[in-house]
């Protein structure tokens, strides 16, 4: 998770800060920014967004665990109404600091031929600390933009399916009533 430019809440949080027993830290969402992020993710309103978390410092390892509030307006998909949402999200997450990369030399492989290998039931790496800085507002944003509702759907809102409509009558079939006399 980089930090962006772009990212309508920042809440830098430096590595150093962090309490080897663990640090509270409350993410509040103000009302101009509630806005970019209502506009950033589709939502006609974000009435409120909170984030209330713990990390904890081992090393230059960091624990962050906690949780998202949000009430905010969405868009169903049937009757294109905007009709009101809480979401709880609970989360946790390791960072450790950025990889640096390393300069590839003459002779070595290229990315297209490099075998990765996936292990399943193995945990997620950690995410990167940037110069020795966690952004909680960027964090904030993608777990509630990954908790939303692709489709949403108003409670009680039912799809019915159009009637049939009855396919017009061919020419030929025209012609044929005309030489019938009918």
């Amino acid at each position: 998770m980089t930090p962006q430019a772009a990212s309508p809440m920042t809440r830098p949080i430096h590595v150093d800060d962090i309490k080897m027993r663990g640090t509270r830290v409350t993410v509040q969402a103000e009302p101009a920014e509630r806005a970019g992020i209502a506009d950033l993710l589709g939502l006609p309103a974000l009435e409120s967004l909170e984030a209330r978390y713990v990390l904890a410092r081992n090393g230059e390892r960091v624990k962050l665990e906690g949780e998202i509030a949000a009430a905010f307006h969405q868009t169903c998909t049937i009757t294109l109404e905007a009709f009101p949402v809480t979401l709880t999200v609970p989360m946790s997450l390791d960072f450790a600091p950025q990889e640096p990369e390393v300069p590839r030399r003459r002779g070595d492989k290229d990315e297209a031929e490099i075998d990765i290998e996936v292990r399943l039931n193995e945990a997620d790496p950690p995410e990167p600390i940037v110069d020795g800085t966690i952004d909680l507002g960027a964090v904030t944003l993608e777990f509630l933009a990954l908790a939303l509702d692709p489709y949403p759907r108003k409670p009680g809102a039912v799809f019915a399916e159009p009637a049939p409509e009855t396919p017009p009558e061919s020419p030929f079939a025209m012609l044929a009533r005309l030489k019938r006399g009918e």
